[in-house]
């Protein structure tokens, strides 16, 4: 049985005291009564509202009611503001109008202040407010955007009462301003684009609002939203058992709330994209898609996480006679339209837009009337499912079948014929369909991966689309990545090989499918070992990009940060550096754009840090990249794999071997949930586990490990020659001379140096480990293999 802390009772108590301070003050105590609430937190809420009470309704009434001793009052100044009236109140504060009072000049500005009440509650309750309050001045301080209220100033009274000034916004409700103002459909689709550049931008530094509403959204007179109260917000990736005043109060709207805030479970920025989605629905329908009011918690949660929101369509319809503005808005609404609501508000997070960006890109798509990239749940997506419930040795594929169906939205894009377009998409989902039943072990004599399914695929592409090469180009790159990603370099090649020629006829040399494709084949030469082929072709693609003016395309971005890494692979730093750094560059000039991409580009300035051996900026940037990956990568990847991998060589150039070592089992752990057990991102962690087992004194249990390394490592580079095979075999001489094993060790020496005959230009870090192993196993010229 697990027994409540303090801690998690203070958190329940502020979280039902602020949503009594929700309902109507005459109807407070009949609503808590009517709660599924055990007797003593029922009671604690209640004597809460019972001093609120007593304050003689200090929050609801005059600013001259009772206040606790050294609270500042009307006319006081705080800090160098003086208070001129009250403005709001919430759970955790309240807001003044103050203005600027020390004669530099005139400024209106919002004075937040904790709530009287919360200054005189248990001394653990009152910590986590004020530890609550400060984490909101912190996370305001990070933020400067014009849609989000901006922080000016902040400190503490005579009295010590913690006190921040915000931008003073003169303004009424995203909703009301709407309402009072008539907004038609698309205004107020345009106002909502600009509410999630704010958001966008909060995300961007790993912050989650958590208590997106109406409320918490002012419109100014000039019409620009601002985002407020960020009193709940969080940062991603901090330690929520680090300061549960920061990061366990549950405080929020149910109304807006997602099914994973609902239910308590952790939050990602899929949360506030939830929210948003809510919000979409309130501007276009005029009504919340749920309404919880009477309801219990618990019917409440059920309502939000099990039922399904009545069509934008349908509450529009039955409004419309009663609200002309309704019936107009009814008149404009498209399928579209309620497919990209409807995709922001999915009861499965992963379902979601991937960012506000991405949302409000949407929505942009169909206000200029274009195609929308939301789609209702298909068989398709039934289908994927099933797929998912058998996640081994698939992944790979998975994430190709991802890339031809973003294939199929290019070509209706490309579609010059509405009609043509349409029978191409039915052409290309149909293709998929037969590629995924062929997973079916209904279907075939045995129950294939997705990776072997889309194998058998790439051998009808010629059968099914040999007259129809645009269609062809884009089906085979997909399935040529996907071969790629699980190391099938020759079939990834002739694979590759066909798309460029197709896409070329199809599109021309300079489209952008064509260089999409040129910088996969620049990324296989890589991983080939033919590094000078691969940085010509980098390079290629980027004269490309730049000759035709294609620079604000996500692939200029990718492509600098992928001969950035090629550097990377050479050891070269120094190079590695400048190309990385302009990557990241364009992707702070472009929020939102292949976000995933961006987080790796900061992932691997962090490695060309601690190449470059400046370590304290190499683990600042490994910090960054880990918390951004953790909202990228919820569930793991090959890239927070990678990472972790890197992280753990930082360890161990400080010394922390121990520290190395758990990364390094992290890492490999994560590579064997997403890659089957024959692949070089597999090898790498398992040779890395055993060499670091052997520097923390682990000698016979890194023995099976190296050995397996070994005989792995012969298999996957049976036929293209790579330094980590030589690499490996240098692991395992070390690790058996470590065990006693003198001959033995000699013999994997001499396979070592066999190998590294092979590698065409091997790395220095290869051949300077090599010799150390070297010096190590050749104690007596007997024991010293020949060169």
């Amino acid at each position: 049985m697990t027994v409540p802390t303090e801690t998690s009772t203070e958190s329940a108590v502020l979280d039902w005291f602020e949503r009594a301070l929700e309902q109507p003050g005459e109807q407070r105590k009949t609503w808590l009564a009517a709660q599924d609430l055990p007797d003593a937190l029922r009671l604690r809420v209640q004597r809460l509202l019972d001093t609120e009470c007593s304050l003689g309704g200090f929050l609801e009434h005059s600013a001259s009611a009772p206040e606790p001793e050294g609270f500042p009052a009307i006319g006081e100044h705080v800090g160098n503001y003086q208070l001129l009236a009250r403005l709001d109140a919430g759970g955790m504060g309240v807001v003044y109008r103050a203005r600027r009072a020390d004669g530099s000049y005139d400024q209106d500005v919002a004075v937040k202040l904790i709530r009287p009440l919360h200054l005189m509650a248990a001394p653990e309750f009152r910590r986590q407010m004020l530890a609550r309050f400060e984490q909101e001045r912190i996370l305001l301080a990070r933020l400067q955007h014009p849609n989000i209220a901006r922080i000016l100033d902040g400190g503490r009274t005579a009295s010590g009462l913690p006190w921040l000034a915000m931008e003073f916004v003169d303004g009424i409700s995203l909703t009301g301003h709407c309402d009072r103002d008539a907004l038609d459909l698309r205004a107020r689709l345009r106002l909502f684009l600009k509410v999630c550049a704010g958001v966008q931008e909060a995300h961007r530094h790993l912050v989650v609002h958590r208590d997106l509403k109406p409320d918490n959204i002012l419109v100014t007179r000039d019409g620009e939203p601002k985002l407020l109260d960020f009193g709940i917000a969080r940062t991603l990736g901090e330690d929520a058992n680090g300061d549960p005043g920061a990061t366990q109060l549950t405080a929020m709207t149910p109304a807006y709330a997602s099914p994973e805030h609902v239910r308590r479970q952790p939050l990602t920025t899929a949360s506030d994209v939830y929210s948003l989605g809510v919000l979409l629905f309130q501007l276009v329908a005029g009504e919340r898609p749920y309404r919880l009011d009477g309801l219990t918690p618990a019917e409440a949660e059920r309502a939000i996480c099990d039922g399904e929101p009545p069509s934008l369509r349908s509450v529009l319809q039955r409004a419309g006679d009663a609200d002309p503005s309704r019936g107009e808005r009814a008149s404009q609404l498209t399928d579209d339209l309620q497919h990209v609501v409807a995709k922001a508000m999915h009861k499965d997070a992963a379902r979601r837009y991937a960012t506000a960006q991405s949302l409000a890109a949407d929505i942009e798509r169909w206000l200029q009337g274009k195609p929308v990239l939301a789609h209702p749940d298909s068989a398709g997506y039934r289908l994927r499912k099933f797929v998912g419930r058998h996640p081994l040795g698939v992944a790979a594929g998975t994430l190709a079948l991802a890339a031809v169906l973003a294939a199929s939205g290019i070509a209706m894009w490309q579609a010059q014929q509405a009609r043509q377009g349409a029978a191409d998409l039915r052409e290309m989902n149909d293709f998929l369909l037969e590629v995924t039943q062929a997973s079916d072990p209904f279907d075939a004599d045995r129950e294939l991966t997705l990776s072997e399914a889309l194998d058998v695929a790439a051998t009808r592409i010629d059968e099914r689309f040999g007259s129809r090469p645009e269609l062809a180009a884009e089906i085979r790159f997909g399935i040529a990545y996907s071969m790629l990603s699980r190391y099938r370099l020759d079939a990834a090649e002739a694979q590759l090989g066909k798309a460029l020629a197709e896409s070329r006829a199809a599109f021309g040399d300079d489209d952008i499918r064509s260089l999409r494709i040129g910088d996969a084949i620049a990324y296989l030469r890589q991983e080939q070992d033919r590094g000078k082929e691969a940085e010509a072709g980098f390079r290629e693609v980027i004269a490309r990009l730049e000759r035709n003016r294609l620079t604000d395309d996500p692939l200029y971005g990718i492509v600098l940060g992928n001969l950035g890494n090629l550097y990377l692979v050479r050891e070269d730093y120094r190079q590695a550096d400048p190309w990385l750094r302009k990557s990241m560059t364009w992707f702070d000039a472009h929020p939102g754009a292949a976000e995933k991409d961006r987080v790796n580009i900061l992932s691997n300035l962090a490695h060309a840090a601690h190449g470059l051996e400046d370590l304290p900026r190499a683990d600042t940037l490994y910090a960054s990249a880990q918390a951004a990956m953790a909202v990228a990568y919820p569930q793991g990847s090959p890239d927070q794999a990678i990472l972790l991998n890197n992280r753990a060589l930082l360890a161990e150039d400080r010394g922390d071997t121990q520290a190395a070592l758990a990364l390094h089992r992290q890492s490999l752990a994560m590579r064997r949930k997403v890659f089957s057990s024959e692949h070089p991102m597999t090898l790498t962690a398992l040779t890395n586990v055993a060499r670091v087992s052997l520097d923390v004194g682990e000698a016979r249990q890194a023995l099976p490990i190296a050995e397996d390394a070994g005989a792995m490592a012969d298999r996957v580079y049976a036929e293209v020659p790579n330094g980590r095979h030589a690499s490996t075999w240098a692991t395992v001489a070390d690790v058996r001379l470590a065990n006693g094993d003198t001959t033995g060790a000699a013999a994997a020496l001499r396979r070592a140096d066999t190998v590294r005959d092979t590698v065409k230009d091997p790395a220095p870090s290869m051949l300077a480990y090599l010799e150390k192993v070297r010096a190590r196993v050749c104690t007596t010229p007997a024991a010293c293999p020949a060169r």
